[in-house]
C-alpha cells in the first residue's frame, strides 16, 4: 500500500512539473524531501514571472491536481502572491516571484545534491520511463505472438 502511495505522489510532483514548464513557470526543481522531513515526500518550486502569473499556475495546479483525485489541503500566500505555497499532503508546492525565490533559496535548504532534479532531468527521466514502457509493451507483445499455437498442416490422404 505504501509503494502505491509513495508512487502516486511521485506522479502528482512530476505532473505539477509538468503543468509549470507548459506554462512558463521557470526554474522548476523537484525535491525528494521524504527521507529529511515527515511533513512531505515531495516539494516543488518554480518560479513566475509576476504575481498574476503565480496566481494563474495555482489556478492551473489545483485544477489538474483536483482532476487527478488530490484535493489541496491548504493554501497561502494568494494575497500578495510573492510566495504561494499549495500543501496537498505529500507534496507540497512552492511558486515564488524572482526576487522572493533568490532571497529564501529553500531549494538549498532542502536539497542535498542528489534528491533535486530540474525540468531537464525531469524531462530525461520521463523519457528513460516512456522508453521501458515502449520496451515492455514490445515484450509483451512478442511473448502474446509467440505464445499463438501455430496451426499445424493439415495432412493430406
Amino acid at each position: 500500500m505504501k509503494t502505491k502511495q509513495f508512487a502516486k505522489d511521485y506522479t502528482l510532483a512530476v505532473k505539477t512539473c509538468e503543468i509549470f514548464d507548459e506554462n512558463k513557470a521557470e526554474n522548476v526543481m523537484l525535491i525528494d524531501v521524504s527521507y529529511l522531513s515527515n511533513i512531505a515526500d515531495y516539494f516543488v518550486i518554480a518560479t513566475a514571472n509576476s504575481t498574476t502569473h503565480a496566481k494563474a499556475l495555482v489556478d492551473k495546479i489545483e485544477e489538474a491536481l483536483e482532476g487527478m483525485g488530490q484535493k489541496v489541503y491548504r493554501r497561502d500566500g494568494l494575497g500578495d502572491g510573492r510566495w504561494l505555497v499549495l500543501d496537498f499532503g505529500s507534496l507540497i508546492v512552492h511558486i515564488f516571484t524572482a526576487e522572493i525565490r533568490e532571497f529564501y533559496h529553500i531549494e538549498k535548504l532542502w536539497s542535498d545534491g542528489k534528491n533535486a532534479l530540474n525540468m531537464v532531468g525531469i524531462r530525461k527521466m520521463l523519457e528513460q520511463a516512456d522508453k521501458a514502457e515502449k520496451q515492455t509493451e514490445i515484450k509483451a507483445k512478442a511473448k502474446k505472438v509467440e505464445s499463438k499455437p501455430v496451426a499445424e498442416p493439415a495432412k493430406e490422404e
